[in-house]
């Protein structure tokens, strides 16, 4: 497996754990970082009360006031109204106990009296209990209806939770804090305040849970995966880029190779007697068509015949023999293991004044496979040229080799040729 590959499907691995183990609604691991999905993202519908307070001041001059200050809870929902009692709980200690979960229940204003035959609300302070306890505690009292006012300071209220199958007939109203200790001061001052609770507006609102660790988790891991896949990219395409600058390099390589093999390719000139204008005459495979007296022929080593315009652009490109496929680079020693491959690095040196003399001017060629480095001396490797050839090779052991396997006679005797030429000079070196 590729590295690029394996970055993929890291990638690819993370993002699909955090879409579906997250987001996935109704998931086991969603429902225990976010809670039920029902609750999460539910609708919430509340009505708004409307509270009315009617007190007479210490200058016997009537006193209203209305205000949509309050929510009401889970159950009965209607509009009631009574004389405001503001509880506390019995005991020495109850006079500071302002929360209603002790039953008996008990007036702030007159702690020794029963409370009041006529309607009133239960005026109760948030706290000690659950709100479902303060509304059966008033229940039982016979009170008319129950504000409950918060403990803390809020900007916003809470919709109390409350049991909605008892059967209770009682309205109970969440209120402010400043609203809830307007009222009871007012009523431990021994001011009889009138209290009328009025439905409200209804409201639909939509609960958003998510707390903010589960928001942090989501946005690291967000923020960490991009990361994962930023790198892949990058990785990804400095490799691409690579392998494309590696295969134009060796491309080029090949080609100049080629051109270099192209050199030692011998042409002819066709006359008038030749074999290939005798008779019927032979074709170019390439371009089909007869050869004619007067052009250029190019004899590759496995003796195949071609218009020299036709067989050059086809050798600079292909390296092979369209009839017989065989690769010329393999024949004058360019490649030693059959493939383009192969090749890592063609270095030849070109020569770096006229002035040299013709022996100076073969300079060495040098191949470098994936074994070792191959260096060919100008000294010890050159042979008798043509005057068109100035470029520098390496003939000695892969051609022989390639000239061995041929099974005609003809490369049998150019390798003897080749084999005598190198005596020869080795023999006028020594």
């Amino acid at each position: 497996m590729r590295v690029e590959e394996l970055w993929f499907k890291l990638a690819t691995l993370g993002w699909a754990t955090v879409m579906v183990g997250c987001h996935t609604p109704g998931s086991e691991l969603e429902s225990v970082r976010y809670g039920p999905a029902d609750e999460r993202f539910g609708s919430d519908t509340y009505t708004v009360a409307n509270i009315n307070i009617t007190y007479e001041d210490e200058h016997d001059k009537l006193y209203t006031e209305t205000s949509e200050s309050g929510k009401y809870g889970e159950g009965y929902v209607g509009s009631s109204r009574g004389v405001a009692v503001h509880v506390r709980a019995s005991g020495p200690d109850g006079e500071r106990d302002h929360s209603g979960c002790k039953w008996p229940l008990l007036s702030v204003a007159a702690p020794t009296e029963p409370l009041p035959s006529e309607p009133w609300i239960a005026v109760i302070r948030r706290g000690s209990c659950n709100f479902e306890i303060k509304v059966q505690n008033a229940w039982r009292a016979n009170a008319s209806a129950v504000l409950i006012y918060n403990d803390r300071d809020a900007t916003s209220l809470e919709k109390m939770k409350l049991s909605t199958d008892n059967g209770r007939n009682i309205s109970a109203v969440f209120t402010y804090k400043w609203k809830g200790e307007e009222i009871t001061r007012l009523v431990d001052n021994g001011t009889r305040v009138m209290i009328a609770i009025i439905k409200g507006r209804t409201f639909t609102h939509i609960n958003n849970n998510i707390n903010k660790t589960s928001v942090l988790f989501v946005s690291i891991s967000f923020i960490v995966l991009m990361v994962i896949s930023l790198a892949w990219l990058v990785f990804y395409y400095i490799q691409r880029f690579r392998y494309i600058h590696a295969k134009d390099r060796l491309s080029k390589r090949l080609c100049y190779a080629a051109k270099k093999a192209l050199s030692k390719i011998p042409t002819k000139s066709l006359k008038t007697d030749d074999r290939e204008v005798q008779g019927d005459g032979e074709c170019c495979a390439i371009c089909i068509e007869p050869y004619k007296v007067s052009e250029t022929l190019r004899s590759l080593p496995c003796r195949h015949d071609f218009h020299k315009n036709c067989i050059d652009p086809w050798l600079l490109e292909h390296r092979t023999c369209p009839m017989c496929k065989m690769d010329i680079l393999k024949y004058y020693g360019f490649v030693f293991t059959g493939s383009q491959e192969s090749i890592l690095q063609l270095e030849v040196e070109e020569a770096r004044s006229r002035a040299l003399s013709p022996a100076r001017n073969r300079h060495p060629l040098t191949l470098l496979t994936s074994d070792n480095s191959y260096s060919a001396g100008s000294e010890r490797s050159s042979r008798a040229s043509s005057p068109d050839e100035l470029a520098p090779a390496l003939p000695a052991p892969p051609a022989i080799r390639s000239c061995s396997a041929s099974p005609s006679d003809g490369p049998r005797a150019e390798c003897s040729r080749q084999d005598t030429s190198v005596s020869s000079a080795n023999d006028a070196n020594d």
